[in-house]
């Protein structure tokens, strides 16, 4: 599963290795993610050009600010070493700036230093805790580290402060559905499908809790849905068939139980059919 930490002037995807979920997750930010990274090479190419030997000749002149720019351009070449170098300076400097402490955060989470990067990220909602991207980061670094209640915790917040947040609604779900509440993973990718309806692998989700929770018609549903936004979705047409057999199980063990039965006469019943009938032969006789 690829969950997209949000990071100050760049959009970058961390893997992470979940058990539920076989595909990366498909947002639309590739146009974002192109029109940022394009501006973060302009400003490095400024950086390495214009202001490195001066930059080179004595660190100290640099100002936080630059320090958290230089750390953005490493970052966004997958440099996270020396991104890390760059912001710890920039928040030594300016310990309290918000941004510089949640990129710190995310480059040491790329380089799976988790126990370091909750404190940035921590320290970063401390110092911004109107931040709904702060709070789903330190929410993933829970979650990295096995904290799931933590982690729970600090996606609702997230939410909270921006209720349209599919990619935090999208976790809360798994890790639910980890937990075996399906239903509770159910409402919570409904929330996600709701903001995002164009997302195939949304729907594809939805699908899966539905079938957990027995609701076997609503998952064929949404999983074709899903693979009508996503014909590549190969995990939706493999699920969808699997609950249309069972559907079809179902239909026809409810058909063979109730086909051709017949319904027994009821005791009182046929002791007055043979009174009626030993009455006739007698009237008979």
């Amino acid at each position: 599963m690829f969950l997209c930490l949000q990071m100050r002037n760049t959009n970058k995807c961390i893997p992470c290795n979940n058990p539920i979920i076989l595909i990366p997750i498909h947002f639309n930010f590739i146009q974002v993610f192109m029109r940022r990274i394009t501006l973060l090479f302009f400003i490095s190419i400024w950086v390495f050009l214009f202001t490195s030997p001066v930059w080179a000749a004595n660190t100290s002149e640099k100002s936080a600010d630059e320090h958290y720019l230089m750390g953005n351009a490493y970052y966004s070449f997958g440099l996270s070493d020396n991104a890390t170098r760059e912001y710890r300076i920039a928040v030594e400097m300016n310990p309290d700036l918000s941004d510089a402490w949640n990129n710190l955060g995310l480059s040491l989470t790329a380089q799976k230093k988790y126990a370091e990067a909750q404190q940035a990220l921590e320290q970063a909602t401390r110092l911004n805790p109107r931040d709904a991207d702060g709070w789903y980061n330190l929410g993933y670094t829970f979650g990295m580290q096995g904290n799931t209640s933590q982690e729970l915790a600090a996606y609702e917040k997230a939410i909270s402060l921006r209720p349209n947040m599919t990619v935090a609604w999208r976790n809360i779900g798994v890790v639910r559905y980890e937990k075996n509440d399906y239903a509770g993973a159910a409402k919570a990718f409904e929330n996600a499908t709701s903001f995002d309806p164009e997302s195939g692998i949304g729907w594809y989700y939805l699908g899966t809790a539905y079938e957990k929770t027995g609701n076997l018609s609503g998952a064929a549903a949404v999983l074709k849905q899903a693979i009508k936004l996503d014909q590549n979705l190969t995990m939706a047409k493999d699920r969808l068939e699997a609950v249309e057999r069972n559907l079809s199980n179902i239909t026809s063990s409810t058909q063979s139980t109730t086909k051709g039965a017949k319904t027994p006469l009821q005791g009182v019943t046929i002791v007055l059919s043979l009174l009626i009938a030993s009455g006739i032969i007698i009237l008979k006789r």
